[in-house]
């Protein structure tokens, strides 16, 4: 069910009714709308973006009723799931996240794992008989708590991982046993007791309304502000704040998380793109942090997952209207959506799948005029190398086309490279969307893990920027100013290019043909001409 209050909304399964999107965000507008055609969407609540208006109103001061708010909804995931906020039998963990009425992909905070303490971790083991996954859960909710909503930096906790990785000889934290990840987890605490000179709250309605919190005050944070300045979103009101029962892509082997889009949003192809990643929690993918693994391995391990996700891709696309962006948690084989949203999606892309769209008689002609309002026709092309140059590295490609430029490795630098007419290609161990100023200054964007669905990738593409991630064979050495490319030494300012159409990188500039789509532009022209008369 749906059940609307004036600042609180709880979604659920059973009879429903709309949620409106400007109150409550597209977020729980979205899981509304989800659990209406029978997706399976884990039970949440939201509440209101007139509370996110309020806390600033009142110098960042939470308003009354808050923490009544949070309780009723807590009840309501309680009667949902059968579990317990605190419980140390039957624990309820939830999701914390944000939900503005327009995308803002990655530019605000999010929280998982909440309502977890040493009592609930073992009520977790008891009640998954799984210890290396509940501590895991821990260790992951302490860095984040740290970071979210005492804005801490995290490299303590990154420290300490690296250390328990060295001294067992392992290159990934999902090879940590249960005894590692469980020290892990205490070193956390004693990290997170020493940076913050406060014990971490054992409170797990503390630690909820502390969340929350967070959660509101990542509506100004700088990406965020940088985001609404570059998009022009000066009239948006604020965050809701989106509660949801906890599904775990860390519980098991056939367990994971993922990003899809109905279409590639770099070729406008009709092909489902996957980013997955086996053992992991949503934020390691969307993050840009972690690489994924392939589509054909997610397909071949998960066959029945995969072919229910392209269901429900075509199902929201067709109700939508339009190319889907989802997030998606599988745990222990079961699949459950926890976003969906209109896919950003490069100029190109979007020319070719409005066109598609439209050919396929899911939207008409003047649709396809309002979805490109935004987007310069007659500057859209092509590019594509020749240059009989063969390449020193290969990553993904993440959005297509060519690009050269000098080598820089801050935002800063990209900016100020930028600004005297020098051409930058950012190049980053991991991008996230703090690098948000420095893209929009950059031709193209190179990094050396990640995902092509995460969401500094998202926003490159939605830019027009060229982006190839996941490049293996980078290895970049900041404080020296300087990188490798397979062996190849490269200083900060000398030229590289990168074809997103295939991930391949080269050094120095590269011969490339760009032709426009003059047939897809001739028929939206067309379309135009037939609306003007």
């Amino acid at each position: 069910m749906v059940k609307i209050g004036e600042r609180m909304v709880r979604i659920g399964y059973g009879v429903l009714d709309d949620v409106p999107s400007a109150d409550f965000g597209n977020k729980a507008a979205s899981l509304a709308t989800m659990s209406q055609l029978g997706i399976p969407v884990p039970p949440a609540f939201s509440l209101s973006v007139a509370l996110c208006e309020e806390y600033y109103r009142a110098g960042e001061s939470l308003p009354d009723g808050f923490s009544g708010l949070l309780k009723n909804g807590i009840t309501f995931l309680e009667k949902a799931t059968g579990l317990v906020f605190g419980g140390s039998r039957r624990p309820l963990l939830v999701s914390v996240r944000s939900g503005a009425p327009v995308s803002m992909p990655g530019v605000m905070d999010t929280l998982l794992n909440v309502g977890l303490n040493q009592d609930t971790v073992r009520g977790l083991i008891s009640l998954t008989g799984n210890p290396r996954f509940a501590w895991d859960s821990y260790r992951r909710l302490l860095e984040d708590f740290s970071r979210v909503v005492f804005r801490q930096d995290p490299q303590p906790y990154r420290a300490a991982l690296r250390e328990a990785l060295e001294a067992e000889a392992l290159s990934d934290e999902m090879e940590l046993a249960s005894g590692n990840l469980r020290d892990l987890a205490l070193a956390y605490e004693r990290i997170f007791s020493a940076t913050i000179e406060r014990r971490f709250p054992s409170d797990v309605h503390e630690q909820l309304s502390l969340a929350a919190e967070g959660v509101i005050r990542s509506w100004k944070n700088p990406r965020a502000e940088a985001y609404r300045r570059m998009n022009l979103l000066s009239d948006v009101r604020g965050t809701a704040v989106t509660v949801q029962a906890m599904v775990f892509g860390n519980m098991g082997s056939r367990s994971g998380a993922g990003v899809a889009f109905t279409r590639n949003p770099w070729q406008g192809t009709d092909d489902l793109i996957v980013d997955f990643k086996f053992g992991a929690q949503g934020e390691d993918v969307v993050s840009g942090d972690q690489s994924a693994a392939t589509p054909a391995e997610f397909r071949e391990s998960m066959p029945d997952v995969y072919r229910e996700l392209v269901e429900i891709g075509k199902k929201l696309e067709l109700h939508y209207r339009d190319m889907q962006d989802l997030e998606f948690t599988v745990q222990e084989g079961v699949l459950y959506i926890l976003q969906t949203r209109s896919g950003k999606r490069s100029p190109y892309a979007a020319l070719k799948i409005a066109v598609s769209l439209c050919q396929e008689g899911i939207i008409t002609s003047s649709d396809v005029i309002w979805l490109l309002r935004d987007i310069d026709l007659d500057s859209i092309s092509i590019r594509k190398v020749i240059s009989r140059d063969y390449p020193v590295a290969v990553g993904i490609p993440a959005s297509a086309g060519v690009a050269t430029g000098g080598i820089a490795f801050s935002g800063e630098r990209a900016e100020r490279d930028a600004s005297g007419d020098r051409p930058v290609i950012l190049v980053r161990e991991t991008a996230s969307p703090d690098d948000l100023t420095g893209i929009a200054a950059a031709q193209g964007l190179l990094t050396m893990r990640g995902a092509r669905t995460s969401h500094a990738a998202v926003v490159a593409r939605q830019m027009g920027k060229i982006c190839v991630v996941n490049c293996t064979n980078l290895e970049i050495d900041p404080p020296r100013r300087r990188c490798h490319l397979s062996g190849h030494e490269l200083r900060e300012g000398e030229v590289i290019s990168i074809d997103g159409n295939s991930g391949n990188v080269y050094i120095g500039a590269v011969e490339y043909t760009e032709e426009k789509p003059s047939d897809l532009i001739a028929r939206v022209r067309t379309w135009e001409r037939e609306l003007q008369l």
